[in-house]
């Protein structure tokens, strides 16, 4: 009687992808979005023959294609999810066409593991994975090839057609195939030896034969074919170590043990537990801490850019945001929300670049620091810091994000045909076609775009003065601004929250005088305690001041005073009652005056 063979185990497999899908999506949700935003997928012909016509682009074509769906986090992360599981079925399904059945159950996950791991990284393409799934599939299908002549022929011959496909990816279909047919019984050493030297010439060869056609290209370049990573002078070696493992996983799997006398349902049962252990531990215990402040940041950038100040406002309460990037979206929801005068020193300040981020030759500096400076109306600051952006980014693709704010902020300036450039580009994506169709109807007509109830008010507080953008001089910029339109309550606010960040007492009290042009109905907390501590130095007592101060602030200060001037080490105790408080900032929170260009980390 034959014995029956073991049942597949479903279970596992569902297990790795569900909890690949929930780990993606509960700790790197914004990760999605900052990939997808650096990217403009179209669907034309032109877009489809630049992309596929160099080693590996059809796989960078696939990558960028469901790329474009991170536009919602639960999207990415079951493409993520799919995509890793079919990698672990492929190399279950070799490793059991080498082995015996059942065999390399367990370990068949570790290179599916191995690239999430990698994924958990922001500059990290989903067009990597894709090229070693279809590698596994090319390597299984070779397997299937059953006539031994056509083969063994047929195999060598197709590898020039299937590196343009993947890339040097190929390399592991061939060394996977040879292995198999190293198992083989009744093999011929020296047909064997000859089949095994002509596919590694071909699959060898075949990189430095693309350099008489690609020259512009270095030839490591050409070697990786795929753009596994955003920054292309990237060597890959983290792929690399995944192929060699899962090359290792193949040529084992003969000697892998077996499920010795424990049950089909119980060898479930401990594999299941293990390998949940298992994926917890890399992408919890690992990835997340290692990635935590990268997803803050996206986080605030993200809510940023979708108006969600609720959101920021909620995450700074929770966490009081530090970098420059961060504190910039906060100091944006503040005003928003009506809040930035009032609450502003309630969570940390590093200096006027929270406030206003300076222009960095990045790509993502400028796209979060020009938020800033559109809602502003530096309509021209916006534009060039969008285009920068976009130009600096290290793969050379271009960035749905940035197109659609310079055809925004090209509509608002009147330049008509630019914008119309812009919207075309924008009509043939999937996901910001809806948009560009909606603002098309905006073109030539100043009428439409002025009763636009954004690009309107924003084209009213278009500066129609020019000046020289200067880092240092930001307030002057801003005070350009509000003098040829004093109904700009946000360039106001901005200007005195840039004062009252460089701790310059004397601006600040000449530019609260501004503000008679539109009613204040109570003086912000912020400007309070300033104008209290210039009153105070005075050395006039703080109930003489003539300003409209409140009685708490009047008190405050005085305690504050006498902790500040009593005490030999005061900041320790100031710091437990007073840290939420300008007086606060002002002594112990410092910035470089010097380069106010600040160090940013990201």
């Amino acid at each position: 009687m034959n014995k029956s063979k073991p049942s597949p185990n479903h279970l596992l497999p569902l297990t790795f992808g569900l909890l690949l899908f929930g780990c993606f999506l509960s700790r790197f949700p914004h990760h999605f979005h900052y990939r997808e935003q650096f990217q403009m997928f179209l669907f034309t012909t032109d877009y489809f023959t630049d992309v596929c016509s160099t080693p590996g682009g059809f796989c960078n074509y696939l990558g960028r294609f469901l790329t474009q769906f991170y536009v919602y986090a639960w999207l990415g992360a079951l493409i993520v999810g799919a995509t890793l599981l079919a990698m672990r079925q492929l190399v279950y399904s070799i490793t059991q066409k080498c082995g015996r059945e059942r065999s390399g159950e367990w370990l068949s996950f570790l290179p599916a593991l191995g690239y999430a791991f990698l994924l958990c990284d922001e500059n990290t393409h989903i067009g990597g994975a894709i090229a070693l799934c279809i590698a596994l599939l090319l390597a299984r299908a070779m397997m299937n090839i059953e006539r031994k002549s056509l083969r063994r022929f047929a195999v060598p011959a197709a590898v020039p057609l299937a590196y343009m496909l993947i890339g040097g990816a190929i390399c592991m279909s061939v060394l996977l195939w040879l292995m198999h047919e190293y198992k083989q019984k009744g093999r011929r050493k020296v047909e064997f030896a000859i089949t095994t030297l002509a596919s590694l010439a071909v699959a060898v060869i075949t990189p430095f034969a693309a350099k008489s056609i690609w020259m512009q290209y270095p030839v490591e370049r050409l070697w990786a074919g795929v753009d596994y990573v955003h920054f292309l002078n990237y060597n890959p070696w983290d792929v690399i170590y995944i192929c060699i493992l899962t090359l290792i996983i193949v040529g084992l799997a003969p000697r892998l043990p077996g499920f010795g006398k424990l049950s089909h349902i119980a060898s479930t049962l401990i594999g299941t537990a293990a390998l949940a252990a298992l994926s917890l531990a890399v992408m919890i215990g690992i990835a997340a801490p290692q990635h935590a402040s990268k997803e803050e940041i996206m986080a605030y950038d993200y809510h940023c850019r979708m108006r969600n100040w609720d959101k920021i406002i909620s995450m700074a309460n929770r966490k009081s945001p530090t970098t420059p990037m961060t504190v910039c979206c906060l100091n944006l929801a503040l005003y928003h929300k009506g809040r930035l005068a009032d609450d502003m020193f309630r969570y940390f300040q590093n200096g006027p670049d929270g406030l206003l981020p300076a222009f960095r030759r990045d790509f993502m500096i400028p796209t979060v620091g020009g938020e800033a400076y559109y809602h502003l109306g530096f309509i021209n600051t916006a534009r060039r810091f969008a285009f920068e952006a976009m130009e600096a980014l290290p793969d050379f693709q271009k960035s749905a994000r940035s197109i659609k704010r310079l055809a925004e902020t090209n509509m608002i300036a009147g330049h008509y045909e630019r914008a119309a450039k812009y919207l075309h580009l924008l009509e043939h994506t999937l996901f910001y076609r809806k948009w560009a169709r909606e603002a098309k109807p905006y073109l030539y007509s100043d009428s439409l775009v002025n009763t636009h109830p954004e690009w309107g008010s924003l084209r009213r507080f278009h500066t129609r003065q020019d000046f020289l953008f200067s880092e240092a001089e930001k307030d002057m910029m801003l005070g350009i601004c509000f003098t040829q339109q004093p109904g700009n309550r946000m360039a106001y606010e901005y200007l005195m929250a840039y004062a009252l960040l460089t701790k310059d007492m004397k601006k600040f009290r000449l530019y609260y005088d501004l503000h008679k042009d539109f009613s204040i109905d109570t003086i912000p907390k912020a400007w309070q305690e300033a104008l209290v501590y210039i009153w105070g130095l005075t050395g006039a007592a703080p109930e003489n001041i003539p300003m409209p101060v409140s009685k708490e602030v009047k008190l405050a200060v005085k305690a504050y005073a006498n902790i500040y001037t009593t005490v030999k080490a005061p900041e320790p105790l100031l710091r437990k009652d007073f840290a939420k408080t300008y007086w606060y900032y002002l002594h112990f929170r410092e910035y470089n005056r010097a380069k106010p260009e600040q160090n940013y980390q990201y």
